[in-house]
């Protein structure tokens, strides 16, 4: 196609770039190299489509045209010798007519299944001469208008779908919902290559067969961009509709304001202002805009905990507790739909048209590309680790010193300890981060259950959470187990000096399943293993706490009086109720393994024997030693009745042995102890001293994982349940979540996971399997659901930030659609402030950063005191009672903003 210097439509032309109000397209930038250029004689003789002259047969020599050709031009002489090959023009339109037709059928296969006036769209391509024609064919979805009670909404009429928000701009500019846009990848089509091109798609086009029912299709070519100006045609029986648009880099102050630019639009269609037939109907819109705000405050430190990979952990990072804001401007329209000229005035001394008093007012958020979601990354960066996690055999094993055998292992050794000399962190830093763990109580005082238990993680701001946290920040995963080491070293030597739990710190919760028939406790079955084990680690420091203080041990008769109902079966005699052993503590690997050990044994007194013979053997002993006088029956109801233990686990003949055997004796007197606290410390340090890595990731990432979505289902709950948007979005994530692991979902009102999920980590402990994360495909699909549900968890936080309480009510909306409908008056006080102060903070911004302020912007008393962002006129002809509809519209657009404004022109023509 032939380049040249910037062309002109109408004689308006500018090379200047600007940003759309609504439509967010990207303008093609790249070469200009040299397209065979057609002409539209080549097929039929008809005219270019232009808005002025006819081009001339010149336009249809091509490059390879040789000397003897552009002399018979010269002489006016048009020959054409071979017509068997289809020239470029034909092959142009004939890929154009094949596009549409099956964008055609496309259409009428979902209209067959929607039954409604659904928004479509269309990408196809082909090539030609080395090139890539791009088609995008699109349908936009009937927009609600504005119409009296019982009439029927026109489209050549105008009404609020005149300015259309995230719709293509060649909607809003000329009013067409459907369309055609015919382009070349990475090029940029000159004003007479694009004629042609506009020409082949008209002709393809109209030969396709259009429904009636449904807008019909306009043809368009975006020129030297796409952005700035595009040419248009539409063809339709005898109509013909031409489209032309141009941006001029000034403002001409006729054109800015309704009168100018009502004299221009007479001018431009070359009619009478005072004709009878017609009238011209105006519709407006002002918008204003808000782009600087109060810095977000730091949302618990997660900004800094996510900067810590590339920063210098040594706690003087600036600007840190500062997120960066999804929100990138909020935009208000003011809207004036459709009013005839003349019921405002708007010229150069005087207007009407007050944004204050406009009929509809619309708020707009417009957010941040690619905003960081740091709870996400954490997440996504713990996943990076698997691959290096399975070379992890156990946490103490890879701290220790590795002896070389050879020279390649030696060589490869001395690279592995330059690359961890640069991953890890200092020792100075490392010791930082343990002192940040261990500050973090294993069960913090005060937190509920979640009803994310299925995941089996651990409590919010507790220690193994506080450590998965960090662990997330660190380069490599040898990072996050020197830190896990380091805590655990630190925890052997609380345990070694039996040091007392700290501030905040609560006892860990256990709880007793009757079912069972024993009074032994399991600990919470919602938190993963390596927490149950901590927790096992820290009822050990405070049962040798408690032995120490309450020596000598009270004999059973001090036991408290037993309720009336607890009486002798034989003599009515009440009885004592006795003081008893601590019960023992299991953690769910050992409740595994001890019920893999009961399923091999068939012998029901025997299992009994194996499994509950010591508990039983005390208990007895304590409760003869209490009640002397007593039998096996008031034993058994005391067990049932009082301590709400089944006897269904527990043989008749078993439990008549061990009555006869057990001689009495109080629990003070007893040396077995049902819980070692020494014993079970240990076994719990060396579980986790000794995990693999995959093993030690995946409770890692699973306690990551299930803070996250706390956190975010705090923010979400903490205004009265907060939009009903974020609780869908809640759910959604919790559900992928919980499928990613193979639980089944539950809801916020669940408390306790299924009985099938309860040893999720203890299988692969006891039965010796290896630890596997999910597959990717659902793990992903969890992931993109956290990623969803942050982000518009930190819009709603950012908004709520940003908008009065009196807007509150606008926050659904501005969540799923990203705009609002203003009605109230006092929300429109309240955002008036809001723009207002985003006003003032951008003048001590520019002060304070010595840049040149827009003057209308910011030195003006009020918001609406100063010229808008941007004015939007938008004028059509209403011919009295013409049949023509949309094909024989007469319309101007113009976007009138401080240094530039753009025209949009659309003119229908009758021509046969």
């Amino acid at each position: 196609m032939n380049h040249g210097p910037a062309s002109t439509v109408d004689g308006l032309s500018s090379d200047e770039e600007d940003k759309d109000l609504d439509g967010d397209s990207t303008t093609r930038r790249g070469t200009r190299p040299m397209l065979e250029q057609c002409s539209l004689a080549e097929l039929s003789g008809e005219l270019p489509l232009e808005m002025g002259p006819a081009s001339s047969p010149d336009d249809a020599v091509t490059p390879s045209s040789g000397g003897a050709g552009r002399q018979e031009e010269k002489e006016g002489v048009f020959e054409i010798r071979d017509f068997t090959t289809a020239s470029s023009f034909e092959r142009i339109s004939h890929q154009i007519s094949l596009a549409a037709k099956r964008w055609f059928s496309a259409l009428n296969a979902a209209e067959a299944q929607t039954s409604g006036d659904e928004g479509l769209l269309r990408r196809e391509g082909f090539d030609h001469m080395e090139f890539r024609y791009e088609l995008l064919f699109q349908i936009v979805q009937q927009t609600q208008q504005l119409v009296p009670t019982g009439a029927s909404p026109k489209e050549d009429r105008l009404g609020l779908h005149a300015f259309p928000t995230r719709a293509h701009r060649l909607q809003r500019m000329f009013g067409v919902r459907h369309f055609l846009i015919v382009s070349v990848r990475n090029q940029n089509i000159d004003i007479d290559s694009a004629r042609t091109v506009l020409g082949a798609a008209a002709l393809a086009v109209r030969s396709c067969v259009q429904s009636c029912e449904r807008p019909p299709l306009s043809v368009f070519v975006p020129v030297d961009g796409g952005r700035k100006r595009y040419l248009g045609e539409l063809l339709r029986g005898g109509n013909r509709v031409l489209y032309s648009t141009d941006l001029q880099t000034s403002v001409n102050p006729a054109l800015e304001h309704l009168a100018g630019l009502s004299d221009f639009f007479y001018k431009k269609m070359e009619i009478k202002p005072l004709d009878p037939s017609h009238t011209l109907m105006v519709g407006a819109r002002f918008t204003y805009s808000a782009d600087f705000f109060e810095p977000l405050a730091s949302w618990r430190h997660v900004a800094q905990i996510a900067e810590r990979k590339d920063a210098d952990m040594n706690g003087t990072d600036q600007g840190a507790g500062v997120e960066v804001d999804p929100v990138e401007s909020v935009k208000l329209h003011c809207l004036w739909p459709s009013f005839p000229l003349g019921s405002f005035v708007d010229d150069a001394s005087f207007s009407e048209l007050d944004p204050r008093a406009a009929p509809y007012w619309k708020v707009r958020v417009l957010r941040r590309d690619k905003t960081p979601l740091p709870l996400s990354q954490r997440l996504r960066a713990l996943l990076d680790f698997r691959k290096e996690a399975q070379t992890v055999r156990s946490a103490e094993h890879s701290m220790q010193p590795q002896m070389p055998k050879t020279a390649l292992e030696s060589l490869t050794a001395a690279i592995q300890e330059s690359l961890e000399s640069i991953l890890l962190p200092t020792p100075h830093e490392m010791m930082l981060l343990t002192e940040e763990c261990m500050n973090f109580p294993i069960v913090p005082d005060g937190e509920a259950t979640s009803f994310l238990g299925p995941l089996k993680g651990a409590r919010l701001r507790d220690r193994l959470t506080r450590l998965a946290e960090l662990g997330a920040t660190l380069r490599c995963f040898k990072g996050t187990v020197v830190l896990w080491c380091n805590v655990l070293s630190r925890m052997r030597s609380q345990w070694d000096a039996l040091e007392k739990p700290g501030p905040g710190s609560a006892s860990p919760p256990t709880r007793r399943v009757g079912a069972r028939g024993v009074r032994a406790e399991l600990f919470d079955g919602s938190v993963c293993l390596v927490q149950q084990k901590m927790e096992l680690l820290q009822r050990s420091v405070e049962e040798c706490r408690s032995r120490l203080a309450s020596l000598p041990t009270p004999s059973s008769s001090s036991s408290a009086p037993p309720p009336a109902q607890l009486r002798s079966s034989s003599t009515g005699e009440s009885l004592r109720v006795p003081i008893l052993l601590s019960p023992a503590l299991l953690t769910e690997d050992v409740v595994v393994q001890r019920d893999t050990a009961a399923e091999s044994i068939n012998d029901l007194a025997e299992r009994a024997d194996s499994l509950h013979g010591r508990e039983l053997r005390s208990d007895i002993a304590a409760f003869k030693d209490a009640n002397p006088g007593a039998g096996l029956e008031d034993f058994l109801a005391y067990r049932e009745d009082f301590e709400k233990l089944s006897l269904q686990p527990l043989p008749k003949d078993w439990l008549d042995g061990l009555w006869a055997t057990v001689e009495a004796r109080s629990a003070a007197e007893q040396q077995a102890k049902l819980f070692e606290p020494e014993r079970e410390a240990e076994m719990a340090l060396h579980y986790m001293e000794n995990i693999e890595g995959t093993q030690l990731l995946l409770q890692l990432f699973r306690v990551l994982l299930r803070s996250t979505l706390q956190e975010l289902s705090n923010r979400v709950s903490s205004a009265g349940g907060g939009p009903a948007y974020l609780r869908v979005l809640r759910d959604r994530a919790a559900a992928a979540s919980l499928r990613a692991f193979g639980v089944g979902a539950q809801g916020p009102g669940s408390t306790s996971p299924e009985e099938d999920d309860l040893h999720m980590d203890a299988v692969a402990t006891i039965v010796g399997e290896v630890a596997e994360f999910p597959h990717e495909e659902p793990l992903q699909g969890a992931m993109d659901a956290i990623e969803a549900f942050e982000a518009a968890t930190r819009l709603a936080c950012s908004l709520r930030g940003k908008m009065p309480d009196q807007v509150e009510a606008l926050l659904e909306e501005l969540l799923t659609d990203g705009e609002a409908d203003v009605t109230d008056p006092m929300q429109r006080c309240a955002l008036e402030k809001v723009f207002e102060k985003s006003r003032l903070l951008a003048r001590a911004y520019h002060e304070t950063h010595g840049g040149v302020a827009s003057s209308s912007t910011i030195d003006a008393q009020g918001i609406f005191d100063a010229l808008p962002l941007a004015k939007e006129f938008v004028l059509q002809l209403q011919e009295k009672d013409s049949e023509l509809g949309s094909c024989g519209c007469r319309r101007l657009y113009a976007e009138v903003r401080e240094r530039h404004m753009r025209l949009a022109l659309g003119r229908g023509l009758q021509v046969a």
